[in-house]
């Protein structure tokens, strides 16, 4: 899936929702998943349709420009469907910002 933040970020499955200067001159990146895939759940791969709730994360190591750029991933924790499964609750990921780097 390409679109204009894939391009811009070289980074696949989020799109920029807005950006904001602080006062320092860092951009501030704030960003929503893009990618229906990262609604699967990473223990047993099932597509969850149940929003649990909100979940912000801030992926870091994500290099961009000399002043640097700050990232807010706007995310969902959603429930895994599958009764089987040991895991309950997830949140969204991605493979370029996998669980606990974002």
């Amino acid at each position: 899936m390409v679109n204009d933040t894939t391009l811009l970020l070289d980074l696949d499955g989020v799109s920029v929702i807005r950006v904001e200067r602080i006062q320092d001159g860092t951009r501030r990146v704030h960003l929503a998943t893009a990618d229906e895939t990262a609604r699967a759940c990473p223990e047993c791969g099932v597509f969850a349709s149940r929003v649990k709730g909100p979940a912000t994360t801030r992926p870091r190591d994500l290099p961009y420009g000399e002043r640097g750029l700050v990232f807010f991933w706007h995310k969902r924790r959603r429930w895994c469907g599958e009764p089987a499964c040991l895991r309950k609750s997830f949140t969204e990921q991605i493979p370029q910002i996998p669980a606990g780097r974002g």
